[in-house]
């Protein structure tokens, strides 16, 4: 559905609405630095540099190999720090600095500028965690949140679209993340959303590097590789790091005022980028995996940004020497290694922010994989489910998990195996396709 963002820039004033905040220790929060702050800190680190301390920390500054302790200044601990934070000069830095500055008193003085203002624009993103984000920024355009899981569960190239909702609907409510009638109304109106795209002046996707945005990506740009379909202007966000994060998931976790910062930092959609999307939806929803395998082995793609995603992605297929898919494999080494524990921690604190190279999936999806690995005949988890919050689940490792993490065995060996990898469908009784990582391709056996 979309919705007005001054309309919900009013209401989260009139219903006095706060942003959820994470844990003051929580890597995911955004520092607020200050220029004096960082100057101080600039001082602290110049000092030890001068001593002969904490060198290696040199190795951030543009050009390491001309410094030394005898000729080391301020301006160099400047590059070195703006360095650690992904900026390529001080001077870069400090204009982040300022710009947060300016952009966070705009927004409390009531003050910030419609940004979009200058075309009539509809925002897209693969779900509502920045959408009142964008109102609160200032934003007058309006919003989309086409949020199908497409990391899950069956994505085949249908015939109809009628038919596709049925399919993503089917897997929505089995899964009780919906009622089926919900389920199907909201995907409707979602696609019907997307034809009304062409009369905007322009589209602005909202987007991060990681599995769950960048197939939705891949989606939206099949769509709007039809000219008939496409508005004036089409533009891109799709970044893997912002300034003062520790561990970047996506742009949800950042405040109101980044939106302002981010804006500056949009692409424009090219016919490369609508091509390349459109193959890649395409060898998604394809019945084999073989030319999403070949995909995610391309070093020089027309599309750099989605790339990441891609590579990690293929690697949810099922891998041939134990039968089990990244995800799961991390989950039983966060169990063996790190013992029984609740759902909360596994997820929040170990899968999510110390062992997944790339996340991807919320805590919905994450529950459906520890469902997965313990409701089989032979299973590698054991769930005691004594609540009905899978948070409070009690998750321990098994003998046959400790076995599949040693590789003495396979999960399809013990197993039915009936799962979906976009359009493809692993079954036990026709055909299981495998990802071979030391091959960096896929291999199917029957």
């Amino acid at each position: 559905m979309i919705q007005s963002l001054p309309e919900l820039r009013r209401q989260f004033v009139a219903e006095q609405k706060s942003f959820h905040t994470l844990p003051a220790d929580d890597p995911r929060n955004t520092t607020n630095y200050s220029l004096p702050q960082s100057k101080k800190q600039a001082k602290e680190l110049l000092r030890s540099l001068r001593q002969g301390e904490l060198w290696q920390r040199t190795q951030a500054h543009p050009n390491p190999q001309a410094l030394n302790p005898q000729n080391i200044k301020l301006a160099d601990a400047q590059a070195i720090l703006a360095g650690e934070l992904g900026f390529k000069s001080g001077s870069k830095f400090k204009h982040h600095v300022e710009s947060t500055d300016i952009a966070t008193k705009a927004i409390n003085e009531g003050v910030a500028s419609a940004l979009d203002a200058q075309m009539h624009t509809l925002h897209i993103r693969c779900g509502t965690d920045v959408m009142y984000k964008l109102a609160v920024a200032g934003f007058e355009g309006d919003y989309l949140s086409f949020a199908d899981p497409y990391i899950q569960g069956p994505v085949p190239a249908a015939s109809d679209l009628d038919s596709f909702i049925e399919i993503r609907s089917d897997f929505i409510a089995g899964n009780e993340w919906r009622m089926r009638e919900q389920a199907r109304k909201e995907l409707t109106s979602d696609y019907q959303s997307l034809e009304r795209a062409r009369e905007y002046e322009r589209v602005a996707f909202w987007f991060e590097h990681d599995a769950y945005d960048v197939l939705a990506f891949i989606k939206l740009l099949h769509f709007f590789s039809d000219p008939a379909k496409q508005p004036g202007k089409i533009q891109f966000i799709c970044i893997d790091h912002y300034p003062g994060v520790k561990r970047f998931h996506g742009i949800g976790q950042l405040p109101a005022q980044s939106m302002r910062l981010l804006w500056q930092q949009f692409k424009p959609v090219e016919a490369r980028h609508l091509q390349f999307g459109k193959l890649c939806w395409e060898a998604y929803t394809a019945s084999t995996p073989e030319d999403f395998s070949q995909l995610a082995n391309l070093d020089d793609a027309p599309f750099p940004e989605i790339m990441p995603a891609i590579k990690r992605h293929i690697k949810e297929l099922p891998w041939l020497e134990d039968g089990l898919s990244l995800s799961e494999r991390l989950t039983l080494t966060i169990l063996d290694v790190q013992g029984p524990q609740d759902g909360a921690k596994l997820f929040y604190h170990w899968y999510t922010t110390q062992y997944e190279p790339l996340v991807f999936m919320g805590d919905s999806s994450y529950w459906l994989v520890l469902d997965q690995l313990a409701q089989a005949h032979k299973p590698a988890i054991e769930l005691i489910k004594s609540s009905p919050k899978p948070i409070d689940w009690r998750v321990s490792l098994t003998d046959f998990g400790r076995e599949l993490l040693q590789g003495h065995t396979s999960w399809q060996a013990h197993n039915n195996y009936d799962r979906w990898f976009g359009g493809v469908h692993l079954n036990s009784d026709s055909m299981v396709w495998f990802w071979d990582d030391d091959l960096n391709q896929v291999v199917s056996e029957s």
